[in-house]
C-alpha cells in the first residue's frame, strides 16, 4: 500500500491528467484503509482503475453542480453500488455512465448541502 501513498505511482495508474489530478487530490497520503478500499473495490469489479476514477469524477461533478458534499468513502460505496447494478453484464457497460444513470434516476441521499 505504501506505493499508492506516493505520487510516484499515480502516473503509471492514471489514464489521463484529469485522473492523475483526482488520484493525487484524494488518495495521495490518504490513510491506508482508504487506498486499500479503492483497490479492493476495483479488484472486485469488472472495471479498471481508470473507469473507477472517471466514475468518481462524474459523481464529484454532479455533487458540485448541486452544491452538495459526500465523503470519499461514501463516494466509493456509491460507485460500488453502480458496479453491482450492472450485474453480470458489467464488462459491457461504461462505469461512469452507470453512475450518471443512477444519479439521474435516484440522486444521492447521503449527500448534504455544503
Amino acid at each position: 500500500m505504501k506505493q499508492l501513498e506516493s505520487k510516484q505511482s499515480w502516473p503509471q495508474l492514471a489514464e489521463s491528467p484529469r485522473q492523475l489530478a483526482y488520484l493525487e487530490a484524494h488518495f495521495t497520503n490518504a490513510a491506508a484503509p482508504l487506498s486499500r478500499t479503492l483497490l479492493e473495490a476495483v479488484d472486485a469489479s469488472h472495471f479498471s482503475l481508470g473507469a473507477w476514477v472517471e466514475a468518481l469524477l462524474v459523481l464529484s461533478q454532479w455533487l458540485e453542480a448541486r452544491g452538495l458534499v459526500l465523503c470519499i468513502e461514501d463516494q466509493l460505496a456509491y460507485t460500488e453500488c453502480a458496479c453491482a447494478a450492472a450485474g453480470a453484464g458489467a464488462s459491457l457497460s461504461d462505469l461512469p455512465s452507470l453512475v450518471q444513470d443512477l444519479l439521474q434516476a435516484y440522486g444521492c441521499e447521503r449527500a448534504v448541502k455544503k
